[in-house]
């Protein structure tokens, strides 16, 4: 069972498949077994490899700058002001808002399951530039101006995200004299691209309230309301009283995927949640999240969370 539970995570919690991993520190260079970290400075951020190779309880951690976290593997636990403590997996990012204190926990790690974290560190004037910027000149079309949340500390990313951080990564331990240039415009693209998933995430979470005076909340509802019937961007438009272009784009800009992707994501989620309960045959559940014909829903599975229904069936069940 527990060997299932942890196939489980990695299965659905690892990045996709196109993206490396990022090779350990080798053993002689350690220079402890909890939180070793590889450290390289830019101009404007710094970015942190953090590393555990051994179990640790309540290890305190705090920042002096706004951090964005992303896990890459192994698994922590993290205890964070009066809140419940929440396990920390690979696929999930954290925003750390400046001297918040941590405890974390990590019950599994070890040589051969280690932990491994990427930190950058941002300084909070360039945060104020970026959301002031696409203030400016892309302001959004519903509700409040951009801003960056600090209180949503984790939420699982999406592709986007995961290959951002990589990117910087990669940028940070390299050698080209182009290095800070290169990480500042990725840096921009990424903090676009968290606050869009920050807004999707509250938008989903309070349709009903705002959905009164909010279109895209509206289109949201309408979505929740509709999943197993057909719908279309034309739909979706009237709905928000608005031309297809204009809703296409709009509802792009807002929350950093199109109309369609977002709904693909939705009937995913619905079919992931069915799936955990063996009385649903998966031909209901293909045609009860709004998928045409089970060939087309087994692909589609396939190609977003890296197993067919029938795998995914069987280990959120613990049988694998």
């Amino acid at each position: 069972m527990v060997a299932a539970i942890r196939l489980l995570f990695h299965l659905l919690f690892a990045p996709g498949p196109l993206l490396p991993s990022i090779p350990l520190t080798a053993p002689h260079e350690l220079t402890t077994l909890i939180d070793h970290r590889r450290v390289q400075t830019l101009e404007k951020y710094e970015l942190s490899i953090l590393e555990t190779l051994a179990p640790g309880d309540q290890v305190a951690q705090s920042y002096s700058d706004l951090v964005l976290t992303n896990m890459l593997r192994g698994k922590k636990v993290m205890h964070l002001r009066d809140q419940q403590a929440f396990a920390y997996l690979p696929g999930h990012t954290m925003v750390v808002p400046p001297n918040l204190k941590m405890l974390i926990d990590f019950p599994e790690a070890s040589d051969e399951t280690p932990t491994q974290c990427v930190a950058l560190a941002i300084d909070r004037l360039q945060v104020i530039d970026t959301v002031n910027y696409l203030n400016a000149f892309y302001p959004r079309t519903e509700g409040e101006p951009w801003h960056l949340s600090l209180s949503q500390h984790a939420f699982y990313n999406n592709e986007e995200i995961t290959a951002l951080l990589y990117k910087l990564v990669r940028i940070g331990f390299d050698d080209s004299q182009n290095k800070d240039m290169l990480a500042d415009f990725a840096v921009k693209e990424l903090l676009l691209r968290l606050m869009q998933l920050q807004r999707l995430h509250l938008t989903e979470h309070n349709t009903a309230v705002l959905a009164p005076s909010n279109r895209f909340a509206h289109t949201l509802q309408y979505i929740k309301e509709n999943l197993a019937q057909k719908i279309s961007v034309e739909e979706l438009s009237t709905q928000a009283c608005m031309s297809q272009a204009n809703f296409f784009r709009a509802f792009k800009q807002e929350f950093g995927l199109s109309p369609i992707d977002y709904i693909i994501k939705a009937r995913m989620r619905l079919a992931k949640r069915c799936l955990q309960n063996p009385v649903i045959s998966i031909t209901e559940i293909c045609f009860k999240a709004g998928f045409s014909n089970l060939a087309y829903f087994t692909r589609m599975f396939r190609r977003l969370e890296h197993m067919t229904p029938t795998e995914y069936r069987a280990i959120s069940q613990g049988h694998a």
